[in-house]
């Protein structure tokens, strides 16, 4: 349940363990919150984000065979912290929150943007048999005798399973459970955090000779992810940003408004560079907080597994979907 990177590795893992596959997906496309839009002759990815070197994400791209994505390292030794020092603002990008602990990693920026690593997730998956079905909404589900998952209720009809991997955000995953009489109370103390976004394409570099800005106070944190191959066929590494900024304080008007303060005041002329500009008042990125994550093993006995960034993993972010679908694939496997 779920075509995003936690839905999609659950099901590549299952189809090389040798399950039948179906992926239940409510939207038009898969990918989940990691879709590049339409932006012309510029790859601008929706939001802030980075690979991790060596982590699961990139080991999983490496099993597939996927084309060279790594590209060039990130320069996080460019990052600025603003009120606090480097390292701290190292911290907060490598987990993206502000209660982050001692987590700085490598990053790179892949190649041809986050839709080419879930591209690749998509074939590989059709090539291993795995099936989708799109725009079908999940309803309830319903347990056989030994109280164990038979078949999930849509909007469409019941679509009978043996086992079931809920690779959706808690609150739905809930809703899906309650409907079966499951206790949902740890699901449910899951705590949502959103923020407010803005991507700009911009035609000239005013974080130079810095990659990115973390501000403790305002929670604005800030990068440029340019690289030859998200740009126009004319532009260059040196003259164009590619800038991705969230306000981890804040949602809506104040988050918006607090990111552009501070580029106002540290990336001066940012505003008549902009080619591309995409603001997003609202988008939820983490399902839960780091004490409220859920072990995915809770619902094993109803042969159902759960993934996602809020199941519990030593990874973060991307690696921490990856690595979760593919934890609870075998948990069914192997059971």
């Amino acid at each position: 349940m779920g075509g995003g990177l936690a839905g999609l590795s659950a099901a590549i893992q299952l189809a090389v363990d040798g399950a039948s596959v179906l992926v239940i997906e409510s939207n038009r496309t898969l990918g989940g919150r990691v879709r590049i839009e339409d932006s012309g002759d510029w790859i601008l990815d929706s939001g802030l984000h980075l690979m991790r070197r060596r982590g699961p994400f990139q080991q999983l791209q490496r099993r597939l065979r996927a084309p060279r994505v790594l590209g060039k390292r990130w320069d996080s030794a460019k990052l600025v912290g603003v009120g606090c020092d480097n390292r701290r603002a190292r911290d907060v990008l490598s987990s993206m929150r502000l209660d982050a602990g001692n987590v700085a990693e490598r990053a790179i920026v892949p190649t041809g943007g986050w839709s080419s690593l879930i591209d690749r997730m998509i074939t590989s998956a059709k090539e291993m048999g795995v099936e989708f079905t799109f725009e079908t909404e999940a309803k309830g589900l319903l347990l056989n005798g030994d109280n164990k998952v038979r078949a999930v209720i849509t909007n469409a009809d019941e679509i009978e399973c043996d086992c079931l991997v809920l690779a959706i955000p808690p609150k739905p995953a809930a809703k899906l459970l309650e409907s079966a009489k499951l206790s949902t109370t740890e699901l449910d103390a899951c705590t949502e955090q959103r923020v407010a976004a803005l991507d700009a394409a911009l035609t000239g570099k005013p974080m130079r000779p810095y990659s990115g800005y973390f501000d403790e106070r305002s929670g604005v944190l800030v990068i440029d992810q340019s690289k030859p191959d998200r740009l126009p066929q004319r532009g260059s590494e040196d003259e164009c940003t590619l800038l991705h900024a969230v306000s981890l304080n804040a949602e809506g008007e104040e988050g918006l408004n607090a990111i552009k303060e501070f580029l106002d005041s540290h990336c001066s002329g940012w505003r008549n560079m902009v080619a591309i500009r995409r603001s997003t008042k609202s988008v939820m990125l983490h399902p839960s907080k780091l004490d409220e994550r859920v072990n995915g093993r809770l619902y094993i006995t109803n042969r159902i597994a759960l993934a996602g960034t809020h199941v519990l993993t030593p990874h973060t972010l991307s690696d921490a979907s990856v690595d979760s679908g593919r934890k609870a694939a075998k948990l069914l496997m192997n059971r």
